[in-house]
């Protein structure tokens, strides 16, 4: 899926942490049984167990990228991956995948049959990731773990349970701890930057213009988006106050539309050095844009340039400290 067509503030990372791991694993997730190759069952995000009989996977697919970062961040080298030429242009910049995945097939899109030549011991994705035509036939290949897109009431909170979960699986509990840690340090380290700066308490918002059936459609994220939880935990404040949808936190307006934003706003847009520039394509030419206060106080920058801003803890990391680098901080 190409982006232009598709698709609270943080107390403590550590916190969510201890939530998170209370509740989507059984008893039966706990070191001793990983160590020892028993059977390791977790939750998906229908309540539903998943079960891998012989322990950890080591052979895994990954059918979203958000679950092929967080495999590849704790040290995975993941047999097969949705759309590799896709992950590698928007997300691998800040975390490129290792070894050498086999392709298998768009997103919502997955080969079958390519994924059962592979031989995995466990298939990993979102409610999205796979028609229900193909469902049965891919558990029949391997253990399917299907995990939240998003969570716009908890979007920290969805990342962190889902590392956990994912850890789980691969008997890799301790890296996924140091993985939280370090997206709590580099939030932190962020913070500080834009506080030292004089930044705290500015209104910024994170957006994605693209052209829908010839008109212009700009993609917001709103205070429940992964992207705007990222900032306000950081220190800024939301500019689009807009809930968006109960997943992503999206919702979606015109240029008119962005005349409600405050005159001392930032305007972050979603740039990828293979797509053309959305700001100078759909916006400069229209006078309303011309107009904006933060556009002619020469507030909007490019940002997640390679970043997967619906992605884990290292990609959501790495957003933080672009949009600190972008207002100056």
């Amino acid at each position: 899926m190409k982006l232009r067509r598709s698709a609270l503030a943080l107390g403590s990372i550590a916190a969510l942490t201890v939530l998170a791991a209370c509740g989507t694993t059984s008893p039966a997730t706990d070191e001793t049984t990983t160590a020892t190759g028993e059977p390791i069952t977790v939750t998906d995000s229908e309540g539903n167990d998943v079960t891998l009989a012989d322990g950890p996977a080591q052979r895994v697919v990954a059918l979203e990228w958000a679950q092929a970062e967080i495999m590849t961040s704790l040290g995975i080298d993941l047999v097969g991956v949705s759309d590799v030429a896709g992950y590698t242009s928007w997300v691998g910049a800040a975390v490129p995948l290792t070894g050498d995945p086999t392709d298998v097939g768009q997103r919502t899109e997955p080969s079958v049959e390519t994924i059962a030549d592979l031989e995995p011991d466990l298939i990993v994705g979102v409610a999205r990731s796979i028609p229900d035509a193909v469902r049965s036939q891919m558990e029949q290949i391997a253990p399917v773990l299907l995990l939240e897109n998003a969570n716009a009431a908890d979007p920290l909170g969805a990342v962190t349970d889902s590392v956990t979960t994912l850890a789980t699986t691969v008997g890799k509990q301790d890296e996924g701890a140091a993985l939280l840690d370090d997206f709590t340090a580099t939030l932190d380290a962020n913070k500080a930057r834009i506080d030292a700066a004089g930044l705290t308490g500015t209104e910024a918002v994170f957006a994605s213009p693209y052209e829908d059936g010839g008109n212009v459609s700009i993609r917001m994220h709103g205070p429940g988006s992964a992207p705007q939880a990222v900032m306000s935990a950081i220190g800024l404040a939301p500019a689009w106050p807009d809930a968006g949808d109960e997943a992503y936190g999206l919702s979606y307006t015109d240029i008119e539309g962005l005349t409600a934003l405050p005159a001392d706003s930032w305007f972050l847009y979603w740039a990828n050095a293979d797509e053309d520039n959305p700001i100078t394509t759909y916006l400069e030419p229209n006078a309303v844009w011309q107009s904006l206060p933060f556009v002619q106080g020469n507030r909007v920058e490019p940002a997640a340039e390679g970043i997967w801003v619906y992605g884990g803890p290292a990609s959501l990391g790495a957003f933080s400290g672009d949009v600190a680098d972008k207002l100056g901080a």
